[in-house]
């Protein structure tokens, strides 16, 4: 009989494991999120006067039932000419701001990298790993990407 247990020994490990694990709570929301964002692309003064130097243009359409009332973006910017970090001791740029999207509605964004800018390039910045990290809800529903699950990649303008 003991050598019969210790032949299953094994999948009873896995079995506790798999018991364990169900009960444990993660911080990691795999919802599908509620919204479709667009690519973004980086538009200097030049083609947007919407920023003193640059910004990160997006649109953002809310298909939840409730209004969008806080965004909260995350992005690695890279020089488009080296490719290398676009801002001296900046990694991952977050950004977050009260807002109003109403449910079913899109609105465009601009994140403005003015703060960030000490020169102006000819070549602009690459967009790479955006994503939107949080999301406010004005039922009080809050959904979160706290890894970028859902990241995408910017394109040129």
């Amino acid at each position: 009989m003991l050598r019969n247990l210790k032949k299953l020994l094994p999948e009873i490990e896995i079995l506790v494991l798999v018991f364990v694990l169900a009960g444990c709570t993660s911080s990691l929301d795999i919802r599908q999120p509620l919204f479709t964002i667009s690519e973004p692309v980086y538009m200097s003064h030049e083609e947007n006067s919407a920023c003193a130097f640059g910004g990160v243009y997006f649109d953002f359409y809310n298909k939840s039932a409730s209004d969008v009332v806080y965004l909260e973006t995350r992005m690695n910017v890279y020089d488009g000419e080296s490719g290398k970090a676009a801002f001296a001791g900046q990694g991952t740029i977050i950004t977050g701001s009260e807002c109003l999207v109403e449910s079913g509605l899109g609105h465009n964004f601009c994140i403005s990298l003015d703060p960030y800018i000490s020169r102006i390039t000819e070549t602009g910045y690459i967009i790479d790993q955006f994503y939107i990290s949080r999301v406010d809800y004005s039922d009080g529903k809050v959904w979160k990407d706290e890894f970028g699950l859902y990241a995408v990649t910017g394109r040129r303008k």
